[in-house]
C-alpha cells in the first residue's frame, strides 16, 4: 500500500519527520502500520491517544466493559458524562477528535478463544492492555501461532511492566508464556483489588506507544528479549534480559 503525506500532514507531523530517526520515510511506516488494541482501560486510553497522535494508519480498540465512577482516576479519554457507556466507543469518539483521518473499529465483546482469530486477524501490532492472566495467556498463544507482534504491559500500585514478544521469528526470542507462566487469576489481585496511584496508568500507555513505534521504525531485535520495569515510587527504573523458556508449551521448538 502507497502511502503518500499530503501538505497537512507533513506540517501536522513536521516535528516528528524532521527527526534523523524518523524522516518521510519512517512517518509513512507509521502511517501504513495497523494496530489492535485490547482493553481500554488506563493503559488502553493512553496508548491509543498517543498512537493516535503519532499518526497511525489504522486502529482496532477492543472492550465489552462499560464506564464506572472509579475508572476516572487513571482513564484519561473519559469524564463524569460517560459513565455506563461503552468503553471503546467513547475512546474511538475521542480520538477521532485528535486525528480525524484515523481508520478506526471498535468491537464492544469479549476475547475469548472463538473469537480471537476473527478479531485480530487483520492487525499487524497487538497491543496487550487486559487486565487479567486469561486474556493475556490466550493472547500471547494467537500472536505467536499467527506471526504478530505483541507489546503487553501490566500495572500495580506505583509499578510498570513493559514488554514485547517476536517469539516466532529467533529461537532466542521468549514468549510472554516464558516469563509469566501460566497459574490460575484467582491467586493474582488487579489493580481493582491492589490499588493504582494515577500518572501510573499513563506512564505505562506512553511505554507501550513508544515501544510500538521503536518497533514500526526497525529498532534493535533486542527489544523483543528486555522487560522494562519501572517503579514509581522510587523512580527506578530496570531494563531485564529475558529469556526463552525452552519448556515453554507455546513457542518451544
Amino acid at each position: 500500500m502507497m502511502i503518500n503525506i499530503s501538505e497537512k500532514n507533513f506540517e501536522k507531523y513536521s516535528r516528528q519527520i524532521m527527526m534523523e530517526k524518523i524522516g518521510v520515510s519512517g512517518q509513512k511506516k507509521i502511517m501504513k502500520s495497523s494496530i489492535c488494541i485490547i482493553g481500554c482501560g488506563g493503559l488502553g486510553t493512553t496508548t491509543a491517544q498517543y498512537l493516535a497522535m503519532t499518526g497511525v494508519g489504522k486502529i482496532l480498540l477492543i472492550d465489552f466493559d462499560n464506564i464506572e465512577l472509579s475508572n476516572l482516576n487513571r482513564q484519561i479519554s473519559f469524564l463524569e458524562a460517560d459513565i455506563g457507556k461503552n468503553k471503546a466507543e467513547i475512546l474511538k469518539k475521542n480520538i477521532l477528535k485528535i486525528n480525524a483521518e484515523l481508520d478506526v473499529s471498535i468491537i464492544k465483546k469479549k476475547i475469548t478463544k472463538r473469537n480471537i482469530n476473527l478479531f485480530l486477524d487483520k492487525s499487524q501490532f497487538i497491543i496487550d492492555c487486559s487486565d487479567n492472566f486469561e486474556t493475556r495467556f490466550l493472547i500471547n498463544e494467537y500472536c505467536f501461532k499467527k506471526k504478530k507482534i505483541l507489546v503487553s504491559a501490566a500495572l500495580q500500585n506505583f509499578d510498570v511492566q513493559v514488554s514485547s514478544f517476536k517469539a516466532w521469528a529467533s529461537k532466542k526470542n521468549p514468549c510472554y508464556e516464558c516469563i509469566f507462566p501460566k497459574f490460575s487469576d484467582a491467586d493474582i489481585l488487579n489493580c481493582d483489588q491492589m490499588g493504582i496511584v494515577s500518572p501510573i496508568a499513563g506512564f505505562g500507555g506512553i511505554m507501550q506507544a513508544i515501544t510500538v513505534v521503536n518497533i514500526i521504525l526497525g529498532c534493535n531485535n533486542k527489544i523483543f528479549r528486555e522487560l522494562i520495569i519501572f517503579d514509581g515510587f522510587t523512580r527506578d527504573m530496570k531494563k531485564i534480559r529475558i529469556e526463552k523458556n525452552l519448556k515453554c508449551k507455546i513457542c518451544k521448538y
